[in-house]
């Protein structure tokens, strides 16, 4: 069986990427670069939890303090019911078997969602957005919960790579019947890590599979991700 990935060049400091067949062995090799990072991400909310827990079963806490560690392990359940349900979701986009409850949807209004979450990661990363939507008219057809995550995924990539205090531009368009999603932003690195290029090859697998597809400029300094969607 082949699926749809992004392929790097040699030289990460390029950034041109292209779609290319993925032969069982590659499909392998990227299915276990995934399991990696989530054995990896699992353990920050994990160990969280247990150690709040074993604070609650010592005992000895007041009434405000019970509720703040409950709150605490409430919202680090959260993460990790989050981070299954993501993993369980890149798995079966890497094998194709990824079910898509289609509906018409504006993609405008997933995308807002996504820069709200989005919100405490651009604080901590000192960068800003600029936004520019002109298709709150236009409509994709598709899965509103894997395309909210995987607008949110391209907005993290960038707001990583992004330099301090500089901003984002978030634009949207159509071209040619198809929606167009474009992030940039200056890079304060010239490199791809890991982990942005395994996000993007699995976010163009995602975007295939909704009949769309991801591009990445081949500016180092200032990368560009444009995400393509045929219009409903």
């Amino acid at each position: 069986m082949k699926t749809i990935a992004v392929v790097a060049d040699t030289d990460r400091r390029c950034g041109a990427y292209w779609l290319a067949n993925l032969d069982a062995a590659g499909s392998t090799a990227l299915m276990a670069a995934v399991v990696s990072r989530f054995n990896h991400d699992l353990r920050t909310p994990l160990n969280t939890i247990l150690g709040w827990t074993h604070l609650l079963q010592q005992g000895g806490l007041d009434a405000v303090r019970a509720k703040h560690v409950a709150d605490v392990i409430a919202r680090n359940s959260r993460d990790q019911t989050q981070l299954l349900e993501d993993f369980v979701d890149d798995g079966r986009a890497i094998l194709g078997a990824l079910e898509l409850q289609r509906v018409a949807l504006n993609i405008d209004h997933l995308l807002a969602d996504a820069i709200t979450r989005l919100n405490p990661l651009l604080t901590l990363h000192g960068v800003s957005l600029n936004t520019n939507f002109d298709t709150t008219d236009v409509s994709v057809t598709g899965d509103v919960r894997r395309l909210t995550r995987l607008a949110y995924r391209l907005l993290v990539i960038v707001t990583r790579r992004a330099r301090e205090a500089t901003k984002i531009k978030v634009e949207t368009d159509v071209d040619r019947g198809q929606y167009v999603l474009a992030l940039s932003g200056t890079a304060h690195e010239p490199d791809w890590s890991d982990a942005a290029l395994l996000d993007l090859r699995v976010s163009t697998l995602v975007a295939a599979l909704h009949e769309g597809e991801l591009q990445v400029g081949a500016d180092a300094t200032r990368p560009c991700i444009m995400l393509r969607l045929p219009c409903s």
